[in-house]
């Protein structure tokens, strides 16, 4: 019996760190909420999650199931939430501590996270394409949303795109973070690092496939928001419930009626997905493995 069924199962992945990946998998999962769907948001990261920074629920603590082979999310404004940096808490006696856990594990903890009934499940993939992202590419995803900025130092985003495509994931939207802002002085928008570079991401992609024309990805520019720490920015302010800046939600709309129809259709992804029983954790037990690894190191130093 599936523990979870997900009507839309999508990461946000970016190929470099800064550039406010969090923080849109963060807000895009909350306006997924104010349109009235069942929301999750995983984050992926185990060796720097975000999502206990962004929303800060104090000394929580995840319930085991019975069998010790699931876990109970947290909930927060209606959407569940699930993070290495919360369950880390059941087995790290010292909050600062390092949390050594194999990779898989991070896969493994959203497939035995007891979801239920989901129109979408948003994964905050790690940037890169490492072991994490390559075990999240191989889920049962209806897609990916790729995040960039207008900056040459984040073109590493066509590398990543190309890692998704190659990996049959469809890229469903390109996301142009922190591209324009608006003057409270004039009300007018500006676009203080230019234009045009969403198109020329996917001129690159298309240069390094071979094909012409470049993809029919959509892309969609969110403004820098200054109460978020940029909309954009990565921010340790949970998200307003009752909505966000209006630029910012009418660009987190058109994005969400995007992803509506690229996977209007699909068929639901059920979790876990090809899990075989003897791959499913026994959580206690890899709780006591990492604090002994842990103690080990610690006695090391």
């Amino acid at each position: 019996m599936p523990l979870s069924t997900v009507s839309k199962l999508i990461a946000v992945s970016s190929c470099k760190g800064g550039v406010g990946k969090s923080t849109v998998a963060l807000e895009l999962a909350y306006h997924l909420r104010r349109r009235g769907h069942r929301v999750g948001l995983f984050d992926a990261d185990v060796h720097g999650p975000s999502l206990p920074t962004q929303i800060p629920l104090g000394d929580v603590r995840i319930t085991l199931a019975a069998d010790g082979r699931s876990v109970q999310p947290l909930e927060h404004g209606g959407v569940q939430l699930m993070s290495f940096g919360w369950f880390s808490r059941l087995w790290s006696r010292r909050p600062a501590a390092e949390i050594r856990v194999r990779g898989p594990l991070a896969t493994n903890l959203l497939q035995t996270t007891q979801w239920g009934d989901l129109d979408y499940l948003l994964i905050d993939s790690p940037p890169g394409t490492g072991d994490i992202p390559s075990q999240i590419a191989r889920l049962p995803l209806h897609g990916a949303v790729a995040v960039t900025t207008p900056s040459r130092l984040s073109i590493d985003v066509v590398r990543g795109i190309l890692f998704l495509r190659r990996l049959g994931v469809p890229v469903l939207a390109l996301v142009e973070n922190m591209a324009s802002f608006r003057c409270d002085g004039c009300g007018k928008d500006h676009y203080p690092f230019g234009r045009g570079h969403a198109a020329g991401v996917l001129a690159d992609v298309a240069a390094a496939e071979a094909t012409d024309p470049p993809p029919a990805i959509p892309t969609f520019a969110l403004p820098i928001v200054p109460d978020l720490g940029g909309a954009s920015g990565d921010s340790s302010a949970a998200p307003r419930l009752d909505g966000a800046s209006a630029p910012l939600e009418s660009s987190l709309d058109a994005l969400a009626d995007a992803l509506d129809r690229a996977t209007c259709g699909d068929p639901p992804a059920l979790l876990p997905h090809q899990l075989a029983f003897h791959e499913v954790p026994h959580w206690p037990t890899e709780m006591a493995m990492a604090e002994y690894v842990e103690q080990r190191v610690s006695v090391r130093a």
